[in-house]
């Protein structure tokens, strides 16, 4: 991490004005200083403001130089150096050693983690991302309140203040995947804060802290004769209808993710980049499209998409969550895309479908030698081995 410094050039003399803002030099482009730090970096919008407010406050003291009295003429007898002192004052000027090791200590010892954590979600691209941290806000500051602190500092969030956080948590009966959040996000505020000199490594709580994992849990699947309750399943509800046909779509296409399912062309083979895992590399994945996904994407075929879902995917989504629900009432046994996604999977596995078929299949990286350098992904073993999964139930 670098400091950025701000060049103030006057009657060809030069000075430096150091701003306070750290960034790592491949996000850094002096060029513009209005767009001096990449959108890529880490909080790259606090970083932005900060170096916005320092050229706001350049150009309000030369505008107040220019109206005061005698101030043009001022003005031009100002090196760079005075020029910068009259603007910044003790900012500007060279602080000794110890001047600066107390400084160092002061603000360690009053920076606000919270408004430090608050500022690093919402830099974040992604509106999830920012909703997660946002979540993660609420429930620390549920914390202080239920502890009587005032505030929460960077060097008050020691060893046992995370100890005792965790204790908190599973006392208030939040579930350990919570838990789990909670703890991250912070670490990764923390660190943060560490890369911008905002605490000392030596009084780095995660040092010693480990974050505990969420423990396994057992994979819900469906049962053949539960896959065909869903199948037979006669809905006069047009929400719960869509909800099924949904579930099956994906089930039909080796267990798409809805995400990948909302925007499928329409084709006779569903070809498509996965969001989650595939967008670096843009590797396509190929599934035939069976007869019986033919009939569901008649009630829903749209121009050049396979569904012509009226609703932005993300709204779409949360009424689907809600049907899921419903549905899972009127069938008896629960039924979400996550669980058609394993079901697909345990199936293949049960059939004796090799374990790089599965993962190509479901749009996973395969990380071997021979998936990395040597195999290319053969899409008809795909067609074949979802077909074979398709009449496994059908015909069980």
């Amino acid at each position: 991490m670098q400091q950025v410094r701000l060049r103030i050039s006057h009657r060809g003399t030069n000075a430096w004005h150091p701003t306070g803002v750290m960034v790592e030099p491949v996000y850094f482009n002096g060029s513009n200083i209005y767009d001096a730090i990449s959108k890529r970096a880490p909080m790259a919008m606090y970083k932005r403001e900060q170096l916005a407010g320092i050229v706001r406050q350049y150009e309000e003291g030369i505008f107040d130089l220019l109206r005061a009295d005698g101030g043009k003429e001022q003005l031009e007898q100002m090196s760079a150096k005075e020029l910068r002192s009259y603007i910044f004052g003790e900012k500007a000027r060279k602080q000794s050693a110890v001047q600066l090791v107390q400084k160092k200590k002061k603000t360690q010892q009053t920076a606000d983690f919270m408004a430090f954590l608050d500022k690093y979600g919402q830099s974040k691209d992604k509106v999830r991302t920012r909703e997660n941290f946002a979540y993660v806000w609420r429930i620390v500051f549920a914390y202080m309140q239920a502890r009587k602190l005032d505030g929460l500092s960077f060097l008050d969030l020691d060893y046992e203040r995370l100890v005792d956080m965790k204790a908190w948590l599973r006392s208030e009966g939040k579930g350990e995947p919570t838990r789990h959040k909670v703890e991250s996000l912070m670490k990764a505020a923390y660190k943060e804060g560490l890369r911008m000199k905002m605490c000392s490594r030596d009084n780095d709580p995660y040092l010693d802290y480990r974050i505990e994992p969420v423990p396994e849990h057992d994979i819900v699947r469906l049962s053949n004769k539960q896959m065909h309750k869903l199948i037979a399943f006669e809905c006069s509800n047009p929400k719960l209808q869509r909800a099924k046909d949904v579930l099956l779509s994906s089930f039909y296409l080796c267990g798409l993710n809805f995400q990948d399912l909302y925007d499928l062309p329409m084709d006779d083979e569903a070809v498509y980049v996965r969001k989650k895992v595939n967008r670096r590399t843009h590797r396509h994945t190929h599934v035939r499209v069976e007869p019986e996904l033919s009939e569901i994407v008649m009630r829903y075929a749209g121009d050049g998409r396979m569904f012509n879902f009226s609703a932005g995917c993300r709204c779409l989504q949360w009424r689907l969550d809600g049907a899921y629900l419903e549905l899972s009432k009127e069938l008896g046994f629960k039924v979400n895309m996550a669980i058609i996604r394993r079901t697909w999977v345990s199936l293949a596995a049960e059939l004796e479908c090799p374990d790089y078929i599965i993962n190509q299949s479901i749009g996973h990286i395969d990380r071997t030698v021979n998936g990395t350098s040597y195999r290319d992904p053969d899409w008809r073993l795909t067609a074949k081995w979802n077909r074979k999964v398709i009449d496994y139930v059908l015909k069980a």
